[in-house]
């Protein structure tokens, strides 16, 4: 009888010892299961922070080159229409009229993040053109530069914009505005 009572305890023991083990087994898993669920999570939510940032930079962006496409017509028809009046040898404004330029988006994308998002080449030649003019109206104006001189730069600076940087703004947000297909973000 002690004999079986000495077995049973023994058996007890190693029941309370594989129950043991066996928790600690299953701690174990859980534990993994949940680090590896976490890591899975933040990486999904990395993932899609990264994607919405991307998503994001892309609009803005594709605003920003719509925006500088318009200031940028607008600003040659202003030019268009003091070409045209300088021409007239009647018109004395040629030396004296300032242009008075649309410079909002200009002048705002120097505060703005998504400007360095700008493919590079488009803000040369949008400052170039800003400059030129601004040097050839100024030229004009001191009388250092003939008005027809000075009438045949400007429609040069026209012509780069209006056969480089304006088509190359187009393609860019048409390129954008691909990106978005199939999305839910509405431009």
């Amino acid at each position: 009888m002690e004999s079986d009572k000495l077995t049973s305890n023994v058996k007890t023991e190693q029941i309370a010892e594989i129950k043991k083990v066996s928790f600690w087994i299953s701690q174990l898993f859980i534990l993994l299961a949940t680090v590896t669920g976490v890591y899975l999570a933040a990486n999904q939510g990395y993932k899609q922070a990264v994607q919405f940032d991307n998503m994001k930079s892309y609009k803005e962006n594709y605003y920003l080159q719509k925006s500088l496409k318009y200031e940028l017509m607008d600003n040659i028809v202003i030019l268009k229409d003091y070409i045209t009046k300088s021409q007239d040898s009647s018109y004395y404004g040629a030396r004296n009229e300032p242009l008075n330029f649309y410079k909002l988006v200009w002048e705002n994308m120097k505060f703005s993040s998504t400007t360095l998002g700008t493919p590079p080449e488009f803000l040369r030649d949008a400052q170039r053109f800003y400059r030129e003019v601004d040097r050839i109206h100024t030229e004009i104006a001191k009388g250092n530069m003939a008005i027809t001189i000075g009438i045949t730069k400007l429609q040069e600076q026209i012509d780069l914009v209006e056969k480089g940087l304006l088509p190359a703004l187009d393609s860019s947000t048409i390129k954008i505005e691909k990106i978005f297909e199939g999305t839910d973000v509405i431009l």
